[in-house]
């Protein structure tokens, strides 16, 4: 403090408090040389080491009860017993202007016991930049160990002074250039040069119970992610992992917490993740997880590790069947589903989506569809085609959903460069390809032949033709409402159970509800036939001689062609990608003079149908999900559509695994009136019959004015492999030929309301409110079951004081579409920061959005942990 500072200080006692005697002690005569200098108007300033202490005091409450006076004392304040001038003294002001009081006047610290602490620590003072961050953090009745906490923030910049925010930030620069947990980081060096180590090792002690004779962060690090693992895991802890576990127990549950904390902390879970491998790698932990089974491992996020193991032992549990069942499988895979890993952004693999969340949806489809094939067990078996029709469009084209969405998340894993779902593929192709589509062939094809075989009668009771598509969906809309404009869309080899996805996708949209309908396809189940049958006409056929399939007499193969027919009906023809260019105003003005606009979209046949893309057949799919559902928001918010339909020409089967010669119906004889030769069909006049194929007529199959006749190998077989091997199309199988009808309706006044997008609810169940325990597990019920209107939620629930995370934070995906509330029960597993609670207190047990943060319920609660934390 300079002279200018001291006169400012010592004239704001004497004028604007108003004291008229100030006692200034200064034992390290630090400020004797700058006593003359002082310019205090109307103050009359003593050195009392030149001056009779006694005279003194009868001057100044004898001579000169008025004047102010500056006392200066070059020594130490006397005890009250030797002290002359103690009464003075005692309705007097004392001054301080040593570098303590400095601090103390400066820091705003209350607490005059302080000034020998900050004299300890004058070092750290010195910066003018700590000092501005230090008061950011400082409270007026702070003492020793809250002041030497916040300096230690101050140092590693952590955001608040807490434990656990100055840990993440002093893990965090171990990690700042590469991860050496061996050597210190730099802020390390600032620690122990302001002489703040030691109470960092002791708070360590006190936090967690961490208490070695030559502790080191690599030491800690190493103790916190095995008492983590330990507190978590089901089992014994392998015994080369005992010896670094904390003694104190119920402060090891600190560990857990803040692992906890900082894996799920935005600002430093990649550093964790680095961290947390080397300890692993060194721990030698993939060897020592071999030795427990998935179970042990359900509520483990400390190691990456861990979630390979799980992985592995569920893989193994599916291939090993009869062991397991699904269901209790798959309450694993929701486990984990919502636990860090699979939840997180992580870095180092190919795929933007989170490789051990896809692996999980691919082992989630796996379980899904052996539970299928588990109910089925003994084949299929209809007494009517009609009977087997309704049974796959409600039930049995999940196995080809189940088996698309696997291959969908196997393939991504894949690209990642995992091996970990191959021999979980072999499991899949056996039930899917040598199970499933052998009894459906076999079933279906039980109803195709014979006199009163679906080839001589192409037609089931209350089931639309696809040939009367306009007819049946179009035509109505318009003759009733004059100013009606219908869209329909029609997505090439958009298979049944791709359309049934979608329209669960549209129905997540809040303006708008779809429904599912099937229409009979025609056969063959081709693009030229299946194209032409959806289109307005009084008749259509084959040209004589040719292939080429004709509207009343006009072509229809081009989307010009198909327009030109569509005029004549008020109508048009668009490519999707071609609208979806178009601004909402050209949009507008494009469709603005027709009624029915035909918006055609190729994705998945144009991928399929060629060897080189064949595999992408099941990615394609989801792409058209995604763009279709694009394309109805467009229509409806930008095209103020009010009426959508969206179908297909024809759906199709893919084998992940190439057929074998079995697979290929080899013809001795080829029918010498073919016209167009296919994988799945000859077209042709006077073919003829054969034992090894199924015949007919499109006249029949098809509804032409003409009788072009066909083949198609039984089956899924194929008559030749060119083009591609793995995607088919053409044949009578019902993913072929049962093709979907999409109505999707913009919903208005009250039903908005009534038929609104809504996400399930949670209730927590039983009634105690009291925490007695530092670990308690909590079970939640979803009071709805997830549904077509009724959308999933993720919650994340922790304990809070306020807004304080006092606990881990873990997060439940409700999600069950079970009409049993036994199955639609969550629980989850709090761990309390050990510390002391007042049980008079209210905290809260708090449920959260994870993304948005947006609080779903904060339910009062009560912790007493006397009788615990008395032993």
């Amino acid at each position: 403090m300079n002279t200018t500072q001291l006169t400012e200080s010592l004239t704001d006692i004497f004028h604007s408090e108003g004291h008229r005697i100030v006692f200034w002690y200064d034992p390290e005569q630090e400020f004797i040389d700058a006593i003359p200098s002082l310019s205090l108007d109307g103050v009359h300033t003593v050195r009392c080491d030149a001056e009779s202490l006694l005279e003194l005091k009868i001057t100044l409450e004898l001579e000169d009860q008025e004047g102010k006076y500056l006392l200066y004392f070059p020594y130490p304040e006397p005890e009250p017993d030797k002290d002359w001038l103690l009464d003075i003294k005692l309705y007097s002001r004392v001054f301080h202007a040593d570098q303590a009081s400095i601090l103390l006047s400066d820091l705003g610290l209350a607490n005059q016991s302080m000034r020998s602490h900050l004299a300890l620590r004058k070092k750290f003072f010195n910066s003018q930049d700590r000092m501005a961050r230090l008061q950011k953090f400082i409270m007026p009745d702070d003492l020793e160990k809250e002041l030497d906490l916040k300096m230690i923030a101050v140092l590693v910049r952590a955001e608040q002074a807490g434990t656990f925010d100055i840990l993440m930030k002093l893990f965090a620069s171990l990690c700042a250039e590469k991860c050496d947990l061996t050597t210190p980081p730099k802020v390390w060096d600032d620690i122990e040069k302001f002489g703040l180590a030691p109470f960092f090792w002791d708070l360590l002690s006190t936090t967690f119970g961490y208490k070695v004779s030559h502790p080191s962060l690599s030491d800690f690090l190493v103790r916190l992610l095995v008492n983590d693992f330990a507190n978590t895991l089901k089992g014994d802890l392998p015994a080369s992992l005992h010896h670094f576990l904390f003694e104190n127990r119920t402060r090891a549950t600190n560990a857990s917490v803040f692992a906890a904390q900082w894996r799920s902390h935005l600002g430093h879970y990649r550093q964790y993740a680095q961290i947390s491998a080397k300890i692993a790698s060194e721990l030698g932990l993939d060897q020592l997880l071999t030795t427990f089974d998935v179970t042990d491992l359900l509520d483990v996020m400390t190691f990456e590790a861990v979630e390979q193991q799980v992985i592995r032992g569920l893989r193994s549990k599916i291939i090993q069947p009869h062991q397991d069942r699904p269901e209790d499988l798959k309450s694993a895979i929701v486990r984990r589903k919502d636990g860090h890993w699979a939840t997180v952004q992580l870095a180092g693999y190919t795929t933007d989506s989170n490789i051990y969340a896809t692996a999980y949806a691919a082992l989630d489809a796996v379980l899904d569809l052996l539970a299928l094939r588990n109910v089925y067990d003994a084949g299929f078996s209809y007494p009517s085609p009609l009977a087997m029709f309704h049974a796959y469009t409600s039930e049995l084209y999940r196995f080809d959903q189940h088996y698309r969405l696997f291959h969908e998340a196997a393939d991504t894993v894949e690209m990642a460069g995992w091996d970990v779902l191959k021999t979980v593929q072999t499991f899949v192709e056996s039930c899917y390809s040598d199970w499933y589509l052998d009894q459906l062939s076999i079933s279906w094809g039980s109803f195709m032949q014979g006199e009163d075989g679906l080839l001589n009668h192409w037609s089931l009771d209350d089931v639309r033709k696809q040939q009367n598509f306009f007819a049946n969906h179009i035509q109505p809309i318009l003759r009733t409402k004059s100013k009606a404009r219908v869209f329909v869309i029609i997505s090439d080899a958009l298979r049944y159970e791709v359309g049934e996805e979608l329209t669960r996708t549209i129905n997540t949209q809040s303006r708008f509800k779809a429904r599912l309908q099937s229409q009979l396809g025609v056969l063959p189940s081709y693009t030229a036939l299946g194209m032409a049958a959806l289109l307005p006409h009084e008749s259509y056929g084959y040209k004589e001689g040719s292939d080429q399939v004709l509207i009343d007499g006009q072509p229809c193969a081009t989307l010009e062609q198909r327009g030109a027919i569509l005029a004549k009906h008020e109508g048009m023809s668009i490519k999707a990608d071609a609208l979806l260019a178009m601004s909402k105003d050209e949009g507008r003005d494009h469709i603005k003079p027709f009624r029915a606009v035909y918006i055609y979209h190729d994705q998945i046949d144009a991928t399929g149908d060629h060897a080189s893309t064949e595999g992408e057949t099941f990615q394609a799919a989801r792409n058209t999900i995604e763009k279709l559902t694009s394309l109805v928001k467009f229509i409806i918010n930008a095209l103020n559509g009010t009426t959508i339909l969206i179908t297909a020409d024809h759906g199709f089967i893919y084998q992940d695994q190439p057929p074998t010669s079995l697979e290929k119906s080899g013809l001795e004889i080829q029918p010498q009136g073919s016209i167009k030769k296919h994988k799945r069909f000859i077209l042709g006049n006077n073919l003829g019959t054969s034992d090894k194929t199924w015949t007919g007529s499109t006249h029949i199959t098809a509804g032409t004015n003409d009788s072009m006749e066909f083949w198609l190998p039984k089956g899924v077989n194929r008559f030749h492999f060119s083009g591609g091997a793995r995607f088919i199309h053409g044949g009578a199988m019902p993913q072929e030929v049962i093709v979907p009808v999409i109505q999707i309706k913009e919903l208005e006044g009250n039903a908005r309301v009534v038929d609104a997008v809504k996400k399930v609810g949670v209730s927590l169940l039983g009634s105690n409110r009291k925490i007695v325990n530092n670990r308690q597990k909590w079970i939640f019920i979803q009071t709805e079951k997830v549904g077509d209107r009724m959308l999933p939620r993720t919650l994340a629930v922790s304990i809070r004081d306020n807004d304080a995370l006092i606990s881990n934070e873990t997060t439940i995906t409700f999600d069950s579409d079970s009409d049993t509330m036994e199955d639609r029960k969550r629980s989850a597993k709090l761990m309390l920061k050990q510390g002391s609670y007042d049980n008079t207190k209210e905290y809260a047990l708090v449920l959260r959005d994870p993304e948005t943060q947006i609080e779903y319920e904060r339910i009062p609660v009560n912790i007493d942990l006397a009788f615990m934390n008395d032993f």
